[in-house]
């Protein structure tokens, strides 16, 4: 499990979440995204 740093409402359909994820922070590159369910 990744730990939730904060969470944002954008708008009434998106949230913005800051996730500690170390390893996967290391491995993205610009423009990726990840799928979180």
């Amino acid at each position: 499990m990744f730990k939730i740093v904060s969470k944002k409402r954008l708008n009434k359909e998106s949230v913005e979440l800051d996730i500690e994820a170390p390893l996967i922070a290391k491995k993205a590159r610009p423009g990726q995204f990840v799928i979180f369910r």
